[in-house]
């Protein structure tokens, strides 16, 4: 096995808040877990062309409200409830679908009921369940998605209006655009920085790490490519999977699904593989022997579960979207 007991360490990049089921299944795996959020999700940069949306989706012009992430759910009920009303009337007289379970749970959670949701959660396996057909469709989705889905459904023959639903930014994002995340119930992984991560490995630690979106490969290698690290990528999905590999990093492992156990099943695969040193090629201090020790003291774990906004939060909220955060919602995985 490459590593020692040491090396078990796993970093998710994602907020604590919005990371505690993952923790939750990685630590009954005797895993060592921390939290490191390097991207956050802002407004869009054309809010009245969601408007226009959700407005045209409430007179019923569309077959299909087309819903990809829980992101996106998160950002046009914001926006719809500053403005207007939110998803849930909107979309009371149209068909649903959602890429994902947890997607869909999210929606539901909204008052939204969904109609169709593929088993195999991927663009893919949403043009095969969705078939062909002319009519409208309203899909929503991040300024970072890539064009698969709709270029699929327009050559299926339907009429697709894409727009953008948010913005995902490098964390933190700005509080008076900042979008309310998702905040799951239970105890949050303590926080880390990148130099904490630093940290780790000079100490010997070989943590693997889940990337949580393509957009969290880029924030890493922006932050961290300068090293030293050796770390196991673990991929929440076949799209953030491409986006490594797109790095010159071979994930580990990739998630079957973005679920907690499917996380928990390729951490595991992820530690018996080699790590990747960064920077590229150079060896790790430690990372041959690492020490039988814990790791570093990481920073103390909050007693409740803190918002998906950083610790200084707006006093008041902004007039674009609301601030607060529904809880107990479903993991969110694979998104830009």
């Amino acid at each position: 096995m490459v590593g020692g007991p040491a090396a078990r360490s796993v970093i998710v990049l994602r907020h604590p808040a919005r990371a505690v089921r993952i923790a939750d299944a990685l630590r009954a795996a005797a895993l060592s877990v921390f939290a490191l959020p390097l991207t956050e999700t802002e407004l869009p940069g054309d809010v009245d062309a969601v408007l226009k949306g959700l407005t045209a989706l409430a007179r019923g012009e569309y077959r299909w409200l087309v819903v990809t992430s829980g992101n996106t759910v998160q950002a046009l009920d914001a926006i719809g409830r500053a403005h207007t009303a939110g998803l849930a009337a909107a979309a009371g007289g149209t068909r649903v679908a959602a890429v994902g379970s947890a997607t869909a749970r999210l929606l539901e959670d909204a008052g939204v009921a969904v109609d169709l949701v593929p088993g195999d959660a991927t663009s893919a396996g949403l043009l095969r369940a969705i078939g062909r057909g002319h009519e409208r469709i309203l899909l929503p989705q991040a300024d970072l998605a890539p064009d698969d889905l709709r270029a699929g459904l327009t050559g299926l023959g339907w009429r697709v209006e894409r727009i953008e639903a948010y913005r995902t930014v490098p964390y933190p994002a700005h509080p008076s655009r900042r979008v309310p995340g998702v905040v799951q119930d239970g105890v949050p992984p303590p926080l880390l920085v990148p130099v904490d991560v630093v940290g780790l490995a000079t100490a010997g630690v070989q943590p693997a790490v889940v990337f949580t979106a393509p957009s969290t490969v880029q924030q890493f290698r922006e932050r961290l490519a300068a090293g030293p690290l050796a770390f196991h990528p673990v991929a929440i999905g076949p799209t953030t999977a491409a986006a490594l590999r797109g790095q010159g990093w071979e994930p580990g492992a990739t998630a079957t699904g973005p679920t907690p156990s499917a996380i928990r099943a390729a951490v595991l695969e992820a530690f018996g593989t080699e790590p990747v040193t960064l920077p590229s090629g150079r060896p790790v201090s430690g990372s041959t022997a690492p020490p039988a020790g814990p790791a570093p003291e990481p920073p103390p774990e909050p007693t409740s579960a803190p918002t998906s906004a950083p610790t200084s939060a707006p006093t008041s909220a902004p007039t674009s979207a609301p601030t607060s955060a529904p809880t107990s919602a479903p993991p969110i995985g694979d998104q830009p």
